[in-house]
């Protein structure tokens, strides 16, 4: 293993669940706000965490930027519920939902000790597409001694996202490392294996949901849970695990 010294993660649905925090706390976001109390809650949910494709190729392209978005992803599916919002009624449903759903952010001891173990042996850091602040997930998780504003790169601050590989050079740059010394880690075909091996980077799928691969790349290897890595990333003699 000592070929590899830069450890790369995605956050959502890599370290962090996503269920943990997202759909708890939309759900009391949505039993709080008087435009939303009643509504089909499961419906919202689907609605809201798949937005209509054209919203996320705004993003993507920048036509969009990221409040934008967020109010447009809401206005999308209150639309579903034939619930009309103005502005600052959106405003306030996103400003409930973050408040709520970092609540439900807390320390996970497995990860935890995951990440302490691993970083005694290598350089780690985050880099993340999510829309929402990854500092505060990252304390709330325990892991703030471990992730700082140093190695943890943000789509958000940083305008452009992944799998952009200018998201991927530039962790590179600031740990002054090779790809081929770095493995990316995270659940995304496309933004956390497709591009980090693109990149010149091996990979790691965390493929917790049993997809199939969608293009013929191999990467370094596939596990059903983040807590799978330990053993691959620190054992001695290491050989691609597929």
């Amino acid at each position: 293993m000592k070929k590899y010294s830069l450890l790369l993660f995605d956050l959502d649905d890599t370290l962090l669940e996503n269920s943990s925090w997202f759909d708890d706390g939309l759900v009391q976001t949505l039993g709080e706000h008087p435009l939303t109390k009643g509504v089909d809650e499961q419906q919202f949910l689907m609605n809201i965490k798949q937005p209509p494709r054209y919203l996320i190729d705004k993003l993507v392209s920048g036509e969009l930027n990221t409040s934008e978005f967020k109010r447009e992803r809401w206005k999308s599916a209150l639309d579903f519920f034939d619930v009309k919002a103005d502005i600052e009624e959106i405003d306030q449903l996103e400003s409930l939902f973050l408040n709520a759903s970092m609540n439900f952010i807390s320390i996970d001891k497995s990860v935890l000790h995951l990440m302490n173990e691993l970083n005694q042996h290598y350089e780690i850091a985050i880099v993340t597409n999510g829309l929402y602040d990854p500092h505060q997930k990252i304390l709330n998780m325990g892991l703030g001694d471990i992730f700082s504003k140093d190695n943890i790169f943000h789509a958000e601050s940083l305008g452009f996202r992944k799998p952009d590989s200018r998201m991927y050079t530039i962790a590179l740059e600031a740990f002054k490392k090779k790809p081929e010394e770095t493995i990316f880690i995270g659940d995304s075909w496309t933004h956390d294996v497709l591009g980090p091996m693109e990149a010149g980077m091996e990979a790691i799928w965390i493929n917790f949901r049993g997809e199939e691969k969608q293009t013929d790349h191999t990467p370094f290897a596939i596990v059903s849970s983040i807590l799978e890595i330990r053993d691959i990333l620190l054992r001695t003699g290491i050989e691609k695990k597929l």
